[in-house]
């Protein structure tokens, strides 16, 4: 589903999945970019990029809004300064607290607070996770919007406004029972791709190392994790995992280890489950089999935080 045909549906879809995000104030770049420092660059999954307020803002006050579709919102995760090197996260002013505002929903004018909390943030250059109570959001056919307004900052050492490098929402996640698999780059024989959702551990899917791939899909849901379970020992098994989404990638780390592991699908737009169309997940690399060379895997789970109705 391309990105466009999300507003020409709008009225008739439900659970709509919204993106993107706002601000107060942002710098105004002319090198760079002037919307090099707005609000989407806390949103891009780079902390080499931040939302950046002018160099007069107070910083108090300053806000992100990013719209979101009918879900549950489960915890914040942010990366509070400039994360591109510890001298530019120390160089300028980081969120120290944050006031939470759930807002409901798309379809009313003006938007009603039906949640507010005030959450913590650690002078710390990373992506810290906050915790807070559960909050449902949206009606019947529509989402609502976040909005994180500072409360407080920690100084920057050389200059006084404040950056943010990365804000995602986390939504609470269901499991998806109609997705389906396509595109596997080969198959061995006897070791099909259908063998991936058979709900069998005891069958798995195997196919050459090199390129090997498979994407999954589930229609109208926003997928947020892919639960991977590794084949037997005598074939090799995925030690490093790509999920790719919406031209948006993250590595893993796999154990060799029984069991489902999960990870996260990119998010496009701010939250997780953000992603649409199908995920690509690529074996970068095996621990070895002891007799035979094809990569296997035996089961996919996944899940979703939203449902678009398409």
């Amino acid at each position: 589903m391309k990105r466009i045909s999300l507003f020409v549906l709008a009225g008739i879809l439900p659970s709509l999945a919204w993106g993107g995000a706002t601000a107060s104030a942002f710098k105004k770049e002319s090198r760079k970019g002037a919307n090099y420092w707005n609000a989407q660059a806390a949103i891009d999954g780079n902390p080499d990029t931040a939302w950046m307020v002018p160099g007069e803002s107070a910083n108090r006050g300053e806000w992100i809004l990013l719209e979101l579709p009918k879900s549950e919102i489960d915890k914040i995760s942010i990366l509070p300064g400039w994360g591109k090197s510890e001298s530019t996260y120390k160089d300028y002013a980081r969120i120290k607290t944050i006031k939470v505002e759930v807002l409901c929903c798309l379809d009313s004018t003006p938007m009603e607070s039906v949640h507010t909390v005030e959450l913590s943030v650690a002078d710390e250059n990373r992506l810290q996770v906050l915790d807070m109570e559960n909050v449902k959001l949206g009606n019947e056919l529509f989402g609502g919007r976040i909005r994180l307004t500072v409360t407080d900052v920690y100084s920057g050492m050389d200059y006084p406004n404040m950056a943010v490098s990365e804000v995602l929402i986390h939504l609470k996640e269901f499991d998806v029972d109609s997705a389906v698999i396509e595109g596997v780059s080969g198959e061995a024989d006897s070791h099909p791709g259908d063998n991936l959702r058979d709900g069998s551990t005891r069958s798995f899917w195997a196919a050459p190392q090199e390129g090997a791939s498979f994407s999954v899909g589930a229609e109208g849901f926003g997928l947020s994790s892919i639960g991977i379970q590794t084949g037997p020992r005598t074939h090799a098994r995925p030690k490093k995992i790509r999920l790719v989404a919406n031209n948006k990638e993250l590595e893993f780390e796999m154990a060799d280890k029984t069991g489902v592991q999960w990870f996260q699908v990119p998010a496009v737009t701010g939250y997780t489950g953000s992603a649409w169309g199908s995920v690509e997940v690529q074996v970068v690399e095996v621990y070895p089999g002891s007799s035979s060379e094809d990569v296997a895997i035996s089961e996919v789970q996944v899940k979703a935080t939203n449902y678009e109705g398409i």
